[in-house]
């Protein structure tokens, strides 16, 4: 599992742990809107989906955080990014109570300077068509947008439209 922590003004991004299941359950319990945005968080956020969903994203190849505001160790949510050295992909996702004040766009630029560290050349991201702040966040971020493209998100009723955006270092 990748150990590193990140800080950023107001974060800190630490590994996503199994145990994290709780924090994420009772951030996203019953809230269809903000997990619908993610490719494949489960709804509904039971503990036990949790746990699954976390353990799918941790591994060697893998480098998801925990976002938590230092301030007052309020957990904001996930994010991060997997695949190969070749290309990675970077998702990420806050509890809707944060969005809007620029903590999606603070931790995505952590997690990109973290993988220009491992010697990462590129990082891919996906953002559905109807989330437009998704896309702001990518593109304060230096991603180039790269056109619309068909994904398969079997939790999200199959097939959808997204934006693909590409980050090269």
């Amino acid at each position: 599992m990748n150990a590193a922590i990140l800080e950023t003004d107001r974060l800190l991004l630490r590994p996503l742990r199994p145990d994290d299941a709780t924090h994420l359950k009772m951030l996203f319990d019953g809230d269809w809107e903000a997990i619908k945005q993610t490719g494949r968080m489960p709804f509904p956020p039971t503990e036990i989906a949790m746990r699954h969903w976390i353990a799918g994203h941790i591994g060697a190849h893998n480098h998801v955080f925990l976002l938590i505001r230092k301030h007052d160790r309020s957990v904001l949510g996930a994010g991060g990014f997997g695949g190969t050295a070749e290309v990675a992909e970077l998702g990420y996702s806050l509890a809707r109570a944060y969005w809007g004040n620029g903590y999606a766009t603070e931790a995505v630029g952590a997690m990109l300077d973290h993988a220009r560290v491992l010697g990462l050349l590129q990082v891919e991201a996906f953002s559905f068509v109807d989330n437009p702040a998704s896309a702001r966040v990518l593109e304060k971020a230096g991603f180039a947008a790269m056109g619309v493209t068909t994904r398969s998100y079997p939790a999200r009723g199959g097939h959808r439209d997204v934006k693909h955006y590409l980050k090269t270092f």
